[in-house]
């Protein structure tokens, strides 16, 4: 029987960060691309696949020799001869938020549906029992490749691929509000796990109340429903029935908030692959979200992160 398979679609960066003796260190992330690297780590007998365009330059080079080091495979790294890996820098202030600086225009991420059209390859793809992306991901594209980039889901989807969302909404990557909505919407109705945040939905749709974005949502025929609620916890939904509700539980410190809804997502959809229930993959994936904040970048070293998932299922057993 074939490993259960995960494809995430989106834009992997060079990440920069100042350390503690004022020098830059240099680490590869991405929304969709550490929710793949959590995925994995959590249940590491996934396939696992990160769709996109990657250039010539020498630090795309390194990225996909990274994400091989992370147990993902590269085959779907479309390469562009025109355009190279986008870059952005990081810093902290005391409370942990984080604040960002991107080079990103023009990156060989935001060419993905033309370089698949170059190299017509999505007739080889293998087949994915799950494909995740996020508003990201749709934001980057040039205007003209939107529309082709959700029919490609939609065809993943009639595949027999269920298909993942998460907004994950930044203002500055869309014109305005009445042009994010109109895409996330088209995200919305083909997806059947959708992971907003209630800041979400209240910046972009002036949504005030759990109850609010569950009616948006049973209007696009979302099957299940994690609505990321801050402090008061993690609401579910399943076809627009309540599922239950997990409580906020802070972290011991919040050092960087850098991929805690990456991690949360790569979690809960690894635990949900593997058979798990929504409230146990909530818990997991939210006591995952909980020790990522309390270290710096996005990708947790490889034994810390392992070390934690060993203990919380020696815990849970």
């Amino acid at each position: 029987m074939p490993n259960p398979s995960l494809l995430a679609i989106g834009e992997c960066m060079l990440e920069l960060s100042l350390n503690e003796h004022a020098g830059l260190s240099h680490s590869f992330a991405g929304d969709t691309y550490n929710s793949l690297v959590y995925a994995k780590r959590w249940e590491d007998s996934l396939d696992c696949y990160f769709l996109t365009g990657v250039g010539q330059d020498a630090f795309s080079t390194l990225m996909t020799e990274h994400w091989l080091q992370q147990g993902i495979n590269s085959q779907l790294a479309l390469t562009s001869t025109d355009n190279n890996v986008g870059i952005y820098a990081i810093q902290n202030d005391p409370s942990g938020e984080r604040h960002f600086d991107y080079w990103r225009k023009d990156s060989a991420a935001t060419q993905l549906m033309q370089l698949i059209e170059k190299n017509d390859c999505q007739a080889n793809w293998p087949h994915f029992d799950l494909v995740y992306f996020s508003g990201i991901t749709l934001a980057i594209l040039p205007e003209a490749d939107k529309s082709g980039f959700i029919k490609m889901i939609t065809r993943l989807k009639a595949n027999g691929s269920k298909i993942a969302f998460d907004p994950n909404y930044r203002p500055k990557m869309w014109r305005n509000k009445q042009h994010a909505s109109q895409w996330l919407e088209a995200a919305y109705h083909v997806s059947d796990i959708v992971l907003p945040g209630t800041e979400d939905h209240l910046d972009l749709l002036g949504h005030q109340s759990v109850d609010e974005i569950v009616d948006f949502c049973n209007q696009h025929n979302v099957t299940e429903l994690v609505i990321k609620a801050g402090k008061e916890g993690v609401f579910s939904f399943v076809d627009g029935q309540a599922n239950c509700m997990v409580p906020f539980v802070p972290a011991k410190c919040q050092r960087d908030t850098t991929a805690a809804g990456d991690s949360f997502a790569g979690v809960y959809l690894a635990c949900r692959i593997r058979g798990e229930q929504i409230k146990s993959a909530i818990e997991q994936a939210s006591s995952a979200a909980g020790l990522v904040v309390q270290h710096q970048g996005a990708i947790v070293e490889h034994d810390i992160f392992d070390a934690f998932r060993r203990n919380l299922n020696h815990i849970s057993n």
